[in-house]
């Protein structure tokens, strides 16, 4: 477990009590670490507000770099649902089944963005009024999980929480709507000038055996993946606002004219009609500032190559990934990103192993699905590139018999339940058989070979 300022420590034992509460929620760690998130949020949405002290205006140009390497990151983490492979003999179907009827890989999805972008996200395990277990992503300004302070750091309790507001709208200070999760309770409170108030009866056991909320990092730093570059990104924005402002203070440049004046009539009729009528021996000309744009771009260059590099995320429209790259080119190419794609998933297993352990103790109780060590089971992370297909199956064609079914035609871009698929053929091999097709789907092929089946045995 990663332990840096943005993990909660408390002594082991420590009771979730008003005082407690309000300490945590009031502290200026918490304080500091909302305003991180909501300055982290609004590189993502485009949305940055820094001035640039040389123009001393506001960034007229903003791009939207932070949600490209949010985006590119999840999308060839999970782009493919993630799979579970368990050792033969144990039997998953009844949590395969509530993750199937959630669409798990959907909140799978917000869980790695809120990883991405933020450094770590939050799962919330529940039960519906229909008894179901089922899953939530909890926005990280929104909830606090605090750990105790032994060498294992275990989950004590989570506080999720929100400001409450007045008949206007108006936020009221110091007051909180709070869901506090403990390892065997949930409960209800409002948070109202330093006093737990709500009432006990409500209060729920659950049996999940521990407190059912995870935390999803990003990596051990719980840095968020373009984090690393806002400086980048925000010189990357002035130079193309700097860039910008050129080209509009070209367009309205100042009319030099040297050589005669020119009445308010005259220069009316050149702003106008775009006709200079000057005085015989004047001349006219636009007031400029030079520039050298090919320096400009060599720099904007520099810079977008720079946030690439320190990001890990590649620059999908360089040339350089024509479809023409051969395969081992590509991957030579997107080393540091696989090599950063290999940290998350590390750290995503993790997460996913502790849901399952949170799940299968619920179902344990519920529905006597027997208790699953983690050990045994395995997340398979299938990246989403573009795949060659057709050199894939002379690949798998070369291995047959070497190498199981299952794990060949898994390798297939447009293979998502390997196993079905093998049991699938294997069933239309057996009907082929049973038709006398003899491994081909022509029945006309089948009855020829009847035929001369028939004519062998009349000649002898």
């Amino acid at each position: 477990m990663a332990i840096n300022k943005r993990t909660y420590i408390l002594p082991k034992g420590t009771e979730p009590t008003a005082q407690v509460i309000a300490d945590l929620l009031g502290s200026t760690k918490r304080a500091q670490e909302v305003r991180k998130y909501d300055v982290l949020e609004r590189y993502y949405n485009a949305e940055t507000i820094a001035q640039d002290p040389e123009y001393e205006t506001k960034l007229v140009s903003v791009t939207a770099y932070a949600r490209y390497i949010v985006g590119l990151n999840c999308g060839y983490l999970l782009g493919n649902p993630v799979a579970y492979s368990v050792s033969e003999g144990i039997d998953i179907a009844k949590l395969q089944e509530a993750y199937d009827n959630q669409k798990i890989q959907n909140i799978d999805i917000k869980l790695e963005n809120d990883a991405s972008k933020f450094g770590h996200g939050f799962e919330r395990i529940y039960v519906n009024e229909d008894g179901e277990c089922r899953s939530a992503a909890i926005d990280p300004r929104s909830i606090i999980l605090v750990r105790d302070n032994t060498v294992e750091h275990r989950k004590m309790f989570a506080l999720i929480y929100v400001e409450c507001v007045n008949e206007k709208g108006e936020v009221i200070e110091g007051e909180y709507d709070l869901t506090i999760i403990t390892r065997d309770k949930v409960m209800e409170r409002r948070l109202k000038g330093g006093v737990l108030v709500g009432d006990e009866s409500g209060d729920l056991d659950h049996v999940f055996g521990d407190v059912p909320v995870v935390e999803y990092t990003n990596d051990d730093d719980l840095i968020g993946d373009f984090e690393a570059v806002i400086p980048l990104i925000d010189s990357y924005n002035i130079l193309q606002t700097a860039r910008i402002k050129d080209r509009l203070k070209t367009a309205n440049a100042l009319l030099l004219v040297s050589g005669g004046n020119l009445d308010e009539k005259q220069i009316d009729a050149i702003m106008e009609g775009r006709i200079a009528d000057l005085p015989e021996g004047a001349k006219a000309e636009y007031i400029t500032k030079s520039t050298n744009e090919q320096e400009s771009e060599t720099l904007r260059i520099s810079i977008a190559d720079d946030i690439h590099k320190i990001s890990m995320t590649p620059d999908v429209s360089d040339k350089n990934f024509a479809g023409s790259a051969s395969g081992v080119s590509l991957q030579y190419k997107l080393f540091t990103f696989e090599k950063h794609a290999k940290d998350k998933e590390r750290c995503f297993e993790a997460a996913l192993m502790e849901r399952f352990a949170l799940y299968n103790a619920y179902l344990n109780r519920t529905a006597n699905m027997e208790i699953i060590p983690t050990a045994k089971v395995d997340a398979v992370f299938q990246r989403a590139l573009p795949q060659n297909d057709v050199e894939m199956a002379n690949m798998i064609n070369s291995l047959a018999g070497i190498v199981d079914k299952k794990t060949l035609i898994s390798q297939l871009s447009f293979v998502n339940d390997a196993e079905e698929v093998v049991a699938a053929a294997a069933r239309e091999e057996e009907e082929s058989l049973k038709l006398g097709n003899y491994g081909t789907f022509n029945p006309d092929m089948a009855k020829d070979t009847e035929d001369d089946k028939e004519a062998s045995e009349t000649d002898e």
